[in-house]
């Protein structure tokens, strides 16, 4: 029920959008990411402001808002961990953009009209976004609100999921009943990829929350959640789920062991019958053979090993392997470690395993160090979402969408900072000494 409303929707938005980045300017930076980022995901609302002026830059736009309101208002850039790394990573991209263009022999990769360039743009706004986090949020209760809108965001996801599916016969799997939802064009794996890592990550969080009502309120999402991340069919994302939570029984809630080993050994008992088809149909018994979607995944892998062997030292270049329509219809190496392989070569392999193992290792050096209860929620659940993030990749590309993995940069850029504020707090506790007290030849703190 819109009460005739609908058509005002995208206008609504986008003037808010205006104002967001007026605020953003000249109030407090925090403002357009507390507008941002809830969006992210939100890919079929972003696109109904795309016709409007600039409409298709907003995010462009909003994050050019807060940088610059940062710049205005003083704020210091920090140095983090993975500054050097992003930088780096980004520059041997942008090389891998230019040898593509030689071996696709296409022009180069200067216009963002190129798509490939284009591409590769919208992967570097996935780093910019944690850059502009990092410099922008700055306290606790900043973590908490972004905290709070991404689960706003993520329950505007499911009931548009829910939605869309609850019209349809689900009672038996069929490729035609599934959608992809409010994220757009990262399709039906994106969705249920994106419900899986943000699931693992609340449940992390649910972990250390000693507040029943909150407690009980992320629990209640995860279980919407979980519900369309069911209702969507994805094999991929469902072994996502299991070793996020394989990995939350063994770093921090043992006792999650025994029901996952009791659903492992009977689920057929609990998921519906669509599920179990969906499951079963991976390899048929009967005719001893992968069904057709896991064959041609095969084949689509024989061939990027035989890519691979070209070059196995630089690959053919960035986002090449779409273009050359190898296998059939298919321009996807289906697994994200495959493409960085063909695409980025060896080198460019090791660079993408080395960000993602220094991502984990922040995400749980803030769990094991922060004596605050919520940031070491925040570590937990970050590291066991990249535990689902490494999973999720070797069926498909689910790292390049902003849709799909906007939340995990934002959240990677919590972690960081989360680690700052800890350190800033032992530092102040041992400056203050045992009994509290300045340590001889400091002075006592004076107060504004």
């Amino acid at each position: 029920m819109h009460f005739g409303l609908e058509q005002y929707v995208p206008l609504a938005l986008y003037f808010c959008a205006m104002i967001v980045f007026l605020l953003s300017l000249f109030w407090r930076p925090q403002v357009g990411l507390y507008f941002l980022i809830p969006l992210l995901p939100l890919q079929t609302i972003r696109y109904r402001i795309i016709d409007l002026p600039l409409g298709n830059k907003l995010i462009d736009i909003l994050l050019l808002g807060v940088i610059l309101g940062a710049i205005f208002k003083g704020y210091r850039f920090e140095k983090t961990p993975m500054n050097k790394l992003l930088l780096l990573f980004g520059i041997f991209c942008y090389v891998e953009l230019w040898r593509g263009a030689f071996y696709l022999k296409t022009e180069m990769p200067l216009s963002i009209a190129d798509p490939r360039f284009s591409n590769w743009k919208n992967y570097m706004v996935m780093f910019i976004i944690f850059v502009v986090v990092v410099n922008v949020i700055k306290n606790v209760k900043q973590i908490q609100i972004l905290l709070v809108l991404m689960c706003l965001s993520v329950l505007a996801v499911d009931k548009g999921y829910y939605s869309t599916m609850s019209g349809r016969d689900i009672s038996h799997f069929s490729y035609e009943v599934r959608d992809g939802g409010p994220l757009g064009y990262a399709g039906v794996n994106g969705v249920a990829t994106f419900e899986a890592e943000f699931m693992i990550f609340l449940l992390g969080v649910a972990a250390y929350q000693k507040r029943k009502s909150l407690k009980m309120g992320m629990w209640v999402l995860v279980a919407f959640s979980g519900y369309c991340l069911m209702i969507s069919f994805s094999r991929e994302a469902y072994a996502g789920i299991l070793i996020g939570l394989l990995f939350l029984g063994l770093l921090h809630q043992r006792w999650l062991l025994i029901p996952l080993a009791i659903f492992l050994f009977s689920w057929q008992s609990f998921v519906p019958t669509a599920v179990q088809e969906r499951v079963n149909m991976t390899y048929d018994k009967t005719d001893q053979q992968l069904d057709s979607s896991a064959e041609d995944r095969v084949k689509i892998w024989d061939d990027a090993m035989y890519l691979f062997q070209q070059d196995p030292v630089f690959g053919d270049g960035f986002d090449t392997y779409r273009f050359q329509h190898r296998v059939s219809i298919y321009t996807d190496t289906h697994n994200y470690f495959l493409k960085v392989l063909v695409e980025m070569g060896a080198i460019g392999l090791l660079f993408f395993l080395f960000l993602l193992a220094k991502a984990t290792r922040l995400g749980l050096k803030l769990w094991r160090s922060a004596q605050d209860p919520f940031l070491k929620s925040i570590g937990l659940g970050f590291a066991l979402l990249m535990a689902c993030v490494f999973v999720v990749n070797f069926f498909g590309d689910r790292w390049l969408y902003i849709e799909v993995n906007g939340f995990l940069w934002v959240l990677l850029a919590c972690v960081v900072r989360g680690q700052i504020i800890a350190n800033q707090r032992l530092a102040e506790a041992e400056a203050a000494g045992p009994s509290g007290q300045p340590q001889f030849g400091e002075e006592e703190p004076v107060l504004a």
